[in-house]
């Protein structure tokens, strides 16, 4: 369930905006290049601290190590996926789960992120029903979900960039077996190319336009109008996952994997 080693290129560092001066724009890049140098070791040894606090059983501290290295604005797959490993160890069910999402979103189709998230939602007390898919959609999704949304964007521009080098050499060639092999492959990869950047934009609305989120309260009534005196439609528990459908004042309607819908305060529930 653990992975020692962080894959540094998962990691992504947010460095906010400098002054437009030209004159001071060397000075800038120096100081923000040196400060990015001694941010990201200190969070690689808090990291590996964590790590290190997680094998020998101390759970509870790498949670804490593993934090710090969120709040400094370093956001990774394999960060989320150890916190997740690290709160199921201590029985914190629902930050389990949201850690194992929020990984999932920064590496989908990962098998270690799905089954380990398998494995807590277990823990909770719903069990809802999925509405199954077609099998083409289901085909679809999990060629989707083989690269995350930066990783179909890579393959488009590498592809693209491949396809112009193949139009060129088609273009120079003077062979007629070399020009028919050049143009089809370039075409081949310019297809390829339209498909990923699909791919990738699918990624990108999927990660960032439909809220889910996690039920942290142990117990939610929900209602059939968001107001406190509403019908109780049905019960959930802490753990479950919902979808964010709609928001009037401090109550939210959700959906759940099963299709039925209701309001919930929105104090019950941590946005994955």
């Amino acid at each position: 369930m653990f992975r020692r080693e962080l894959i540094v290129q998962s990691l992504k560092f947010k460095v906010f905006g400098c002054h437009p001066e030209r004159s001071r724009r060397v000075l800038l890049f120096s100081f923000l290049f040196l400060s990015f140098s001694f941010v990201f070791a200190d969070n690689t040894a808090l990291y590996n601290e964590a790590n290190e606090l997680y094998k020998k059983a101390e759970y509870q501290s790498a949670i804490e190590k593993y934090e710090l290295v969120l709040k400094s604005n370093f956001v990774s797959g394999e960060l989320y996926y150890n916190l997740g490993n690290a709160y199921f160890k201590t029985n914190q069910i629902p930050m389990a789960i949201l850690c194992y999402e929020r990984a999932q979103k920064l590496m989908p189709g990962d098998e270690d992120v799905e089954f380990n998230l398998s494995i807590a939602n277990l823990k909770i007390v719903d069990k809802i029903e999925v509405v199954p898919k077609l099998f083409f959609y289901r085909w679809f999704d999990s060629v989707v979900n083989i690269f995350s949304c930066d990783g179909w964007a890579v393959s488009g521009i590498l592809s693209l960039f491949s396809a112009i080098l193949l139009f060129v050499f088609f273009r120079i060639s003077e062979k007629e077996l070399m020009r028919k092999l050049f143009f089809y492959l370039g075409l081949l990869l310019l297809v390829f190319a339209a498909k990923s950047f699909w791919f990738a934009n699918i990624q990108y609305k999927a990660s960032s336009g439909e809220k889910t989120a996690i039920i942290f309260t142990p117990t939610v009534n929900v209602k059939s109008s968001p107001v406190a005196n509403g019908t109780n439609l049905f019960v959930i528990h802490e753990g479950t996952k919902i979808q964010l459908l709609d928001k009037v004042g401090e109550w939210s309607k959700i959906k759940l994997s099963d299709g039925n819908q209701g309001w919930v305060e929105s104090t019950s529930f941590v946005v994955i």
